[in-house]
């Protein structure tokens, strides 16, 4: 009877026993982060169709005189989300991520994508406050992961863990100013006269974090759609304040001149890792 609940205890789906045999990151972990970017996706889904309440344009719509990007920009959601269930999906396969960029990326990324997620819920019911720390915690998330070079991580992790993930923080660095000034405006705080100089600073503080970020981590990935941003806010505020707007294409122009630096992209700087340093992270860099 004991041998038989021995071999009972023993017994463990295949998926699971194979991803302990080859892995030393949890599985739990790996399970948590494709969860986490189910979620993400799910939600989004379920605010841009109205169900959680207020859409994304209703939710800026009370605080967007002070700045904006145009509405096309946030298209950009549609890449990056595509991104995360690939990395989701790439991260949990038996032998497809190394343990070196799931040790370093994975619950960063989960506690990133859930905040995304609660942004989306707290939007829909407009907690405006609730919204802005939820968007600088998913931010910060990341940002603390990618400001280091990557000289560990072999191509295919470059490609499909810390590029999606590169993209989503570059996004969430423009839009975590962006959205802290709406919250502002909205409630009152911001002032007619001066909105100028809240807009200034805005994008000043997300071409600041972009820089350090970006010459500290060298992810081509990261400053991409920081770029896209401020080019989207100099579309919208031409018009209304040129002031802004060219500030903002300024700060695209310093961005882009960072890029002519050697960067890690989506090609890391570091040759493949050694199989005696890395164990199982160097048979993970063949294609």
């Amino acid at each position: 009877m004991k041998e038989l609940r021995h071999t009972h205890r023993s017994v463990q789906p295949p998926l699971i026993m194979l991803v302990q045999s080859e892995s030393k990151v949890p599985m739990l972990q790996r399970i948590g982060v494709l969860v986490t970017a189910l979620v993400a996706v799910g939600l989004s889904v379920l605010q841009a169709t109205g169900v959680l309440g207020l859409t994304p344009a209703e939710f800026a719509e009370a605080g967007a005189s002070t700045v904006r990007a145009a509405s096309y920009a946030f298209a950009i959601w549609g890449v990056i989300y595509a991104g995360l269930l690939v990395y989701g999906v790439y991260q949990l396969v038996p032998g497809w991520a190394s343990d070196a960029a799931v040790r370093r990326f994975g619950w960063p990324s989960a506690i990133s994508m859930f905040a995304i997620g609660l942004w989306l819920v707290a939007a829909g019911a407009d907690w405006r406050w609730t919204t802005v720390v939820l968007i600088a915690l998913a931010a910060a998330s990341l940002i603390r992961s990618l400001a280091s070079p990557l000289d560990d991580m072999n191509r295919r992790d470059v490609l499909f863990v810390v590029t999606p993930l590169a993209l989503l923080a570059g996004w969430l660095t423009i839009a975590a100013g962006l959205n802290a000034i709406t919250v502002l405006t909205a409630e009152g705080l911001v002032s007619a006269e001066a909105a100028t100089w809240w807009a200034l600073g805005g994008v000043a503080g997300s071409v600041a974090v972009t820089l350090v970020v970006f010459m500290r981590g060298q992810v081509l990935a990261y400053p991409i759609p920081v770029i896209w941003g401020l080019v989207a806010v100099f579309v919208a505020e031409r018009g209304d304040r040129p002031e802004v707007a060219w500030f903002a294409i300024l700060g695209a122009l310093l961005i882009g001149m960072a890029l002519m630096r050697p960067t890690t992209g989506l090609v890391p700087r570091a040759s493949a890792p050694s199989a005696s340093r890395h164990g199982t992270d160097a048979a993970s860099d063949t294609p």
